[in-house]
């Protein structure tokens, strides 16, 4: 695929539902796995959110925006992966997400908190928080398909999977 544009990626990472920005918390964007490689791809970026919940606009490959106008083309997009992390709070994956040529998106990743009965019951050590982004089949790594978790409209909000898994 011709990667020959440029987009741009800022991750906000909130709590309580969107309202309360994370100082401090690490946000990885690696490359999407290719076809066939289970891997979660090379690490591109390792970022920290500020007081506001953001990271800074880092630039990605994207294919030039001009081939989404070339019927039958590849699609116009790159896809990403991120991965979330933060004292106390449920790391996230964020599996496939797009960046076009020329945008800046802003993903937004809510954390969750551990509750005393997770922390109790081993919840802090290896297990993560899934998002699946559209026209991404599988969660990668793992391989856990849509139709096994059960949500068919491409965000899987909360599935979590066990660390062993990965």
């Amino acid at each position: 695929m011709n990667q020959n544009g440029s987009g741009f990626l800022r991750v906000r990472v909130t709590e309580a539902s969107g309202t309360l920005p994370i100082e401090g918390a690490v946000v990885r964007i690696t490359d999407y796995p290719a076809e066939g490689e289970s891997d979660s791809g090379r690490l591109l970026y390792s970022l920290r959110s500020n007081a506001d919940g953001l990271t800074p606009v880092v630039s990605l490959p994207a294919p030039p925006a001009g081939d989404s106008r070339v019927p039958g083309a590849a699609q116009p997009y790159a896809v990403y992966n991120i991965s979330v992390t933060y004292d106390g709070y449920y790391p996230v994956e964020g599996v496939g997400v797009p960046v076009f040529d020329r945008v800046t998106a802003v993903q937004p990743v809510n954390l969750l908190p551990y509750s005393e009965e997770d922390r109790i019951a081993g919840a802090d050590s290896g297990r993560v928080m899934i998002y699946e982004f559209p026209d991404t089949e599988s969660l990668q790594p793992g391989g856990v398909t849509r139709g096994e978790i059960g949500n068919s409209n491409g965000t899987v909000t909360g599935g979590v999977r066990n660390g062993g898994d990965r």
